[in-house]
């Protein structure tokens, strides 16, 4: 496991300067690395250790989604959201489902839908109020359409976090807060500051450490 974090995380400082450059091949062939490593990860720790009707499914839905969005993001932005959309969905769920077999219920959780909706709300203003700095267009409700199921995952994964005893809970929340904050900035980057390549190489950071705790919270779990 050493070893495969260390490759990880180089192959993670490689992309710093591939996702920054203008060659889209070697790009994909880093990306795609590293996105296969989580993936591969996953499913020979769900094999090993779990059946297959059991809400780990779930989980394994949503790292596929999100293996699938990493594929096509590289090429088609809004193919790439679509799978990441679902794959969002497939974490809320499972989070969800999971505080609940340990006994909590929505009153324990029911204040992520809220502070899903404050956010939300924030954005959705921010952008009305000023689209000469958030230049949307007519992504406006796509994306806010997006977030709003990027923002519910953080969120849930923080009342995981908070609710449940034991470190792989924690692993498993920090990976989904790193995976909202890493679109909020890919968000950022697109339609506010696009062409601030620490932005880009932030988003990496966040992205595939989040990912890399999800997958580690199975491990450890």
């Amino acid at each position: 496991m050493t070893i495969f974090i260390a490759v990880y995380l180089i192959a993670l400082c490689c992309y710093f300067k591939t996702r920054t450059s203008d060659n889209i091949k070697y790009r994909a062939i880093n990306k795609y690395f590293m996105a296969t490593m989580y993936l591969v990860l996953a499913i020979v720790t769900f094999f090993n250790k779990y059946e297959f009707a059991s809400y780990q499914t779930l989980l394994m839905a949503a790292l596929i989604l999100a293996w699938l969005g990493d594929i096509f993001l590289v090429f088609d932005f809004g193919r790439g959201g679509d799978f990441f959309l679902a794959g969002n969905i497939c974490f809320i769920l499972y989070e969800q489902v999971v505080m609940v077999d340990h006994g909590f219920g929505f009153k324990d959780f029911g204040w992520t839908f809220a502070a899903t909706a404050v956010i939300l709300g924030a954005f959705i203003i921010a952008c009305g109020k000023r689209p000469d700095i958030f230049k949307l267009g007519k992504m406006r409700w796509p994306m806010t359409f997006y977030l709003s199921s990027i923002v519910m995952h953080g969120m849930t994964g923080l009342a995981m976090a908070i609710l449940l005893p034991g470190t792989n809970f924690v692993m498993m929340g920090i990976g989904s807060l790193l995976f909202m904050t890493s679109d909020m900035i890919l968000t950022a980057y697109r339609f506010v500051f696009n062409s601030n390549k620490w932005l880009v190489r932030a988003n990496s950071l966040t992205y595939f450490t989040g990912l890399l705790l999800i997958v580690l919270s199975t491990v450890y779990a």
